[in-house]
């Protein structure tokens, strides 16, 4: 058994998904460059108003609304409410469209290879036979799948089913050959199960147009051109057509070999189609690795709340693909291109305008997610947070959001654990609070492979994986002793050492600390000294008491001191040392 999924007037179905409420219009798409600027495709209302394909645009706007209205259509596009951006339509709607009400809209390549791709997450989810056959067009190998979906009826509901979550509406056909599931689909709407042995019977009815637009897709021997197929294809319809056969049940009904005669391997393999007998491999395809969605503006965007409803829109895109293809989200990445502005312009040379500087500017930002997630909520907000700390800078004309797939996390929590914050509300924390403090301000703290003491460097929160315990350990069954604590000061306490016989004797802060206990006694005990230096090969060293991230080399010599305080009968530990390029002494850390 096979399956076709084939999208009618595919480019429209395309505008649709990304704007849900133009299924309620009356909707023509264009393409070309002006003057011949061209209607490619339109859905049924706007065939009922009169629109072809082939009009020109001015011939198109005829039929389409005002400008006023246009442009109040389009205000209300752009901000559909919630419930019409997650609900999408998964019949056709039947009633009449008052006249006057065609939207016009351009032809989005980005947008139709996305939307083919999302088609393609669904066949991929469903079986990993499936052939890219043409743009809307899938064909799927159902062989062996009974047991998994059930009878071929219920297969097809199902593919239908995906389908319409991922923002299309299609005809679903399921044949015991290829072609003939193509032809069912292209010629039937909604859901079509043709049994096996009455092919020629279920499909006799259909218009012969059908079998020729299928025929140059699903042709072995190709012609070298779309000049030569069109050609071919309109030769052998006139043909047809003066013999009389206008459907696929009166051509199936010529003979055989008069038809060879006259039309050649071409007739044959037609007849053979239209009688359902046909058979072929399919020519299977691997499934993407990467998943990104676009969408082109009408008019540039300069503020983040409308921008906001278009992220909306591409992030349920995104995520229904990654649902149906049981993926999650470890990497996000955005792309704006901007519209460039009078001054930008001015500032370019003529060769650069018309080279490659002279195009719109792109603007990258990349999210890397601490955990595996699929929630278009929290994708927005991040998104909204990451554009309020780097806004764009211009107005934004054309959008792309892409996402690196990762298996979705699975973890399984203890009774007498506690309870960790959700992976999403604490990335949103954070981001929250990057934007308060500023980048690289707020994170994991990690230490950097340097021999240079105290150096560290903020890193983005990721979470670690649990390590498994069988037993758990008590202290008491440590046999080592826990080390003593190390408690650094930052910045450092300069000091004033007495040195006797190469030795600190005693030593006092020069300012002390607020809220620490005074660091000025007599020294009744020492070790060392243990002398450390490095990075002497790199220029502009700075002071490393300043607190500060020194990019210079360091020469240290350390000492562990017992300090006898003279206000009490208390000894405390400190860790000092004397910077050899310097001279000066400085309280380094205590222990605890």
């Amino acid at each position: 058994m096979f399956a076709c999924i084939y999208i009618p007037d595919f480019p429209v179905e395309v505008l649709v998904r990304a704007e849900p409420i133009l299924r309620e219009h009356p909707v023509a798409v264009l393409e070309g460059k002006p003057p011949l600027v061209r209607v490619v495709a339109l859905n049924d209302k706007a065939r009922l108003l009169g629109i072809d394909a082939g009009m020109t645009k001015l011939q198109a706007s005829i039929f389409a609304a005002s400008e006023e209205k246009a442009a109040s259509d389009a205000n209300s596009v752009r901000r559909p409410s919630k419930a019409t951006q997650i609900e999408f339509a998964s019949r056709r709607v039947t009633a009449k469209p008052r006249p006057g009400l065609a939207l016009l809209r351009q032809r989005s390549a980005e947008q139709e290879t996305s939307a083919h791709s999302a088609l393609l997450d669904v066949a991929h989810a469903f079986t990993p036979r499936a052939e890219d056959t043409a743009a809307g067009t899938l064909l799927l190998d159902l062989d062996g799948l009974e047991r998994l979906y059930g009878a071929p009826a219920k297969m097809a509901c199902d593919l239908a089913a995906r389908v319409s979550a991922v923002g299309l509406e299609g005809n679903i056909a399921v044949a015991a050959n290829a072609d003939a599931a193509m032809h069912a689909a292209r010629g039937f709407s909604g859901v079509t199960v043709v049994p096996v042995g009455r092919e020629a019977q279920r499909l006799g009815a259909l218009p012969l147009h059908v079998l020729l637009n299928a025929f140059d897709i699903s042709s072995q021997k190709k012609t070298s051109s779309e000049e030569e197929r069109k050609k071919l294809r309109e030769q052998v319809l006139d043909t047809l057509e003066r013999w009389g056969v206008r459907d696929f049940r009166t051509l199936a009904l010529l003979p055989d070999h008069a038809l060879a005669s006259r039309l050649g391997e071409t007739g044959t393999r037609l007849q053979r189609m239209a009688r359902g007998a046909s058979t072929r491999t399919l020519v299977l395809c691997e499934p993407a690795a990467r998943f990104e969605e676009a969408m082109e503006l009408e008019s540039p965007l300069e503020t983040l709340e409308p921008l906001s409803f278009v992220f909306n829109r591409l992030l349920e895109q995104l995520c229904a693909r990654l649902e149906a293809r049981a993926l999650a989200v470890q990497e996000l990445g955005l792309r704006l291109q901007l519209e460039r502005q009078v001054a930008d312009e001015e500032s370019l040379s003529a060769d650069e305008l018309t080279g490659g500087a002279g195009r719109p500017a792109l603007f990258q930002r990349r999210l890397r997610l601490p955990v595996a997630m699929r929630d278009a909520k929290v994708f927005l907000k991040l998104l909204q947070l990451e554009l309020a700390a780097h806004p764009p800078g211009a107005p934004v004309i054309k959008a792309w959001i892409s996402a690196e797939p990762a298996p979705p996390r699975s973890a399984q929590r203890g009774l007498f654990l506690p309870i960790t914050p959700e992976a999403e509300k604490l990335e949103i924390t954070l981001e929250r609070i990057h934007g308060v403090v500023g980048e690289r301000r707020a994170g994991i703290a990690r230490l950097l492979d340097t021999h240079r003491r105290d150096r560290f460097a903020i890193e983005r929160f990721t979470a670690a994986e649990e390590a498994r315990q069988e037993i758990s350990t008590t202290l008491s069954d440590i046999k080592e002793q826990p080390c003593l604590a190390l408690r650094i000061f930052r910045p450092a306490w300069q000091l004033q050492v007495r040195i006797s016989e190469g030795r600190p004797v005693k030593l006092a802060a020069t300012v002390q600390a607020k809220d620490c206990p005074a660091l000025d006694g007599k020294v009744v005990w020492s070790a060392g000294p243990w002398r450390s230096s490095g990075d002497w090969w790199a220029e502009n060293g700075k002071d490393a008491s300043s607190g500060k991230e020194s990019a210079g080399g360091w020469d240290r010599e350390e000492w562990d001191v017992a300090l006898a305080r003279e206000d009490s009968s208390a000894v405390a530990l400190y860790r000092i040392y004397r910077d050899l390029a310097s001279g000066q002494w400085f309280a380094d850390a205590s222990y605890d």
